[in-house]
């Protein structure tokens, strides 16, 4: 079955992928004490900022619809988010990603998102819109013939590792955990675009228990009901992580079901076939190229997308990211010092990063 085969080239694959290098059945130790960080210590590389373009998309159109109907208020909106999230790089590309109109997954799966509404009416032809408007702006756009943002973001990933450089993923999509690395982060919205939850190794080891590259596992074995996806009936996510850092992968679980609880190996057992399924469609599509080289080399240019802005009616939109862009940095964080200071001195001295002061109100304000 193409599920089972799925599952087995995905595994193979693992050990050759930056920052997913373990191999299956292999458990690394989980350090003790760590917890999320905000950032990664990294040298400056090339840093390219992975987005999904559809997630954006329909953040921006949600927020925006009712009260700016006319012109391309989706795409203003979006590069304002984009001028939001430099805040975290500085990068040196932005790579936007977008569903294709023909989905592999349905195909094969059609109970895949079935349960999800329909889109507004308008929705799609905003989306439309939003990738030739970004182009015109000189973001690197791409779309992949049956493959999801996600599977792109996955990709751009992937080609910055094999680089050697840094990437961020800025995408409200929780699958894409499994790509975080040592170079790679996962940036998720939260109320707001100025408040986005950072991902790194060691706050996905603080908050789902297992390795990052465990976390298609995870999901598989827990099930998704935003995507119609049902998982091990009875098995959730505590119960799964410690299976995993028991066995290593799904693979390992089933290989060691007469080792389990009567109860887990019943519900593993009678699950399976979900399980499996949810494995092929949960793991990004493999050997998608994404040319971040060439991303890297056209840069961001601030200028252009001022005037591509400005050509489509929205021209505060590329200011915007121009201020963004020509700010200066944040001044850098001071070393650690060589003794346990006084704590009344730490909040006197220290200096924070700064976010970015909110420039709307009403509904819009959440997005920036």
């Amino acid at each position: 079955m193409a599920v089972a085969a799925g599952h087995l080239a995905r595994d193979a694959a693992r050990p050759g992928s930056p920052g997913r290098g373990y191999p299956a059945g292999t458990v690394p130790p989980v350090p003790a004490g760590t917890g999320p960080r905000l950032t990664m210590e990294r040298p400056r590389v090339p840093t390219v900022l992975a987005v999904d373009g559809n997630s954006l998309g329909h953040r921006a159109f949600h927020a925006t619809h009712r009260d700016a109907p006319v012109g391309p208020f989706v795409t203003a909106t979006v590069v304002g988010m984009l001028a939001t999230a430099w805040s975290y790089g500085p990068y040196d590309a932005i790579v936007v990603g977008f569903d294709h109109a023909t989905n592999h997954r349905k195909l094969e799966f059609p109970e895949y998102k079935g349960q999800r509404p329909p889109n507004h009416p308008d929705l799609d032809r905003h989306l439309t819109d939003l990738r030739s408007h970004l182009a015109a702006c000189g973001f690197h756009v791409v779309e992949r013939e049956g493959a999801e943002a996600d599977d792109l973001l996955a990709a751009t990933a992937d080609a910055c590792g094999e680089a050697g450089w840094a990437c961020d993923l800025l995408t409200s999509d929780r699958d894409l955990t499994a790509v975080v690395g040592p170079t790679t982060r996962l940036l998720r919205p939260r109320a707001s675009m100025a408040d986005l939850l950072v991902e790194d190794e060691a706050a996905v080891r603080a908050r789902y228990g297992v390795e990052p590259w465990q976390y298609v596992d995870l999901a598989a074995l827990r099930g998704d009901p935003s995507d119609g996806l049902r998982g091990a009936q009875g098995i959730g996510p505590k119960i799964a992580a410690r299976l995993l850092r028991d066995h290593g992968s799904v693979l390992g679980i089933y290989a060691a079901l007469h080792d389990l609880h009567p109860k887990v190996e019943a519900a593993l057992r009678a699950s399976r076939a979900d399980v499996e399924r949810n494995l092929v469609l949960m793991a990004p599509i493999p050997h998608l190229a994404v040319d971040v080289v060439g991303a890297v080399a056209a840069g961001c240019d601030p200028d252009r997308v001022v005037a591509g802005c400005a050509d489509l009616g929205i021209p505060w939109a590329g200011a915007r990211f121009r201020g963004a862009v020509t700010a200066p940095p944040p001044p850098p964080l001071p070393p650690p010092p060589e003794h346990e200071p006084d704590l009344d001195a730490v909040l006197a001295t220290v200096t924070t990063r700064a976010r970015p002061v909110p420039v709307a109100s009403g509904e819009q304000a959440a997005l920036f």
